[in-house]
Parts: structure tokens; sequence; C-alpha cells
């Protein structure tokens, strides 16, 4: 298969909403917020998001002290990451007013079920004094968590909300495959299986298959004579 990176229906949408949040006034809140069960793809989502929009990443550890975060966003800002924890986040702060870079803190739900409340309520005050998008990720339930602080939760201009796999995704991932594969097996691996890990794996061993016998496409009929779907197999 093609190593190629898969614009999923998720991705466009964080991508989107990324590029809004970019051109709102300077007057606007500008955090947002990317949620959704696992299996959505939001690690890959999000580093790719990261190295095409120039945005610094940093992932929350539950052993985070306040100033443990601000020297790891300082790392993933490029810039000084010595002093007081108050000095790193007003140099944080000054970075990104200058620099108009979009932070993501990704796995937040680190913080909520580590009771760091004290970080996110630091990471709102960087917000709200560079007032730059700085973008939040984490599991389904952050949404609910966010709810219940409203002074927060009116900060999100943009929330996505990452869906389960779509028939576009399926069929955007068998064009990586190198052989062609047919509507009616796009639709097989959809309805069977909807989601990326069990079709990657089935699409490695049905090249293998068509390889060896000299197949240049492959429908329904050519996945269920292959044997491949086996592999899948309870």
């Amino acid at each position: 298969m093609k190593h190629r990176f898969i614009q999923t229906t998720n991705f466009i949408q964080c991508l989107e909403a990324m590029r809004e949040l970019s051109r709102l006034p300077r007057d606007m809140e500008k955090m947002g917020l990317f949620y959704g069960n696992a299996g959505r793809g939001k690690s890959l989502i999000i580093e790719k998001l990261a190295i095409d929009e120039g945005a610094a990443l940093v992932r929350t550890l539950g052993s985070w002290t306040p100033k443990q975060m601000m020297i790891d966003i300082c790392e993933a800002l490029e810039i000084v990451d010595t002093g007081t924890t108050s000095t790193l986040q007003h140099r944080i702060i000054d970075e990104l007013t200058l620099s108009k870079r979009i932070l993501i803190i990704d796995e937040v739900d680190t913080l909520f079920m580590n009771g760091k409340k004290q970080l996110l309520l630091m990471i709102r005050d960087i917000h709200d004094m560079a007032k730059t998008p700085i973008i939040l990720t984490g599991m389904e339930q952050c949404d609910k968590m966010f709810k219940k602080d409203t002074h927060y939760y009116e900060r999100f201009s943009r929330k996505v909300k990452m869906g389960e796999t779509t028939k576009h995704d399926i069929e955007q991932l068998c064009l990586n495959a190198d052989v062609k594969i047919e509507d009616d097996l796009i639709e097989h691996f959809f309805i069977r299986y909807g989601n990326f890990r069990p079709v990657k794996v089935l699409l490695n061993a049905l090249e293998e298959y068509c390889e060896n016998n000299d197949l240049q496409s492959a429908s329904l009929n050519t996945f269920k004579a292959s044997g491949v779907e086996r592999i899948n197999a309870k």
C-alpha cells in the first residue's frame, strides 16, 4: 500500500475549524475543542494539523506541575524554558502574541482525571492574554466536563466532535492500495468493518493475493475467493 495521509472527514472538519479560529478578529474568543471516542484517528489528525499549519503541539502528562507544563509549552514553541512559572507563562504569552501561532494541547482528559484544573485555568489565562487560538483535544467526555464550567466552555468558538469512519474515508483508504478496489468491495468493507484498522490489514493481505494471481483489481467476489477475510474471523 502507498503510505499517503488520508484526509478523512474528521481531518477536514478539524482543519476547517482550525483555520476559522485563525481568521477570527482579535477581540473574539479563539479556543477550540476537538474530541471523540478512541479509534477516530485523533492522534494522527492532530500531528498532521500541527505540521501543516505550523502549530505548537504539546501532549499532557498526569505528572504535570504548573511549571513543568510551562516548560513543555516553551519547548514546543522553541523558546527559552528557564525561569519561574510566572516568567515562563508570560514568555509564552509574549511569543504567541508575536508569532500568532496556534497552540494545541492534546489529551486534556489527563488533566481532568488527575485533578489538574489549575493547569486548565492557566491555559485559559494564556489564551485570554495572547488572543491567539488554543485548541484542546481529548476523548468524548471532554465536552461534558467542560460544560460544567460555563466561563471556560463559552470560550470555545469552534467545537468538533470526531465521528465514525465514513464510506468516503474507506474509499480514500482503498485508493492507497496497489490494486484497484471495486465499488462492491468498498461497500462491503464499510458495512462489515467501518473502521480503518481491520480494513488496512485485509488490504495488505489482498494485495499479496492479487500479486500472486496477477490481478490488477479486486471485487467482492475476488475478496471472497482469496480467503483473506479469515484474518479477522473470530
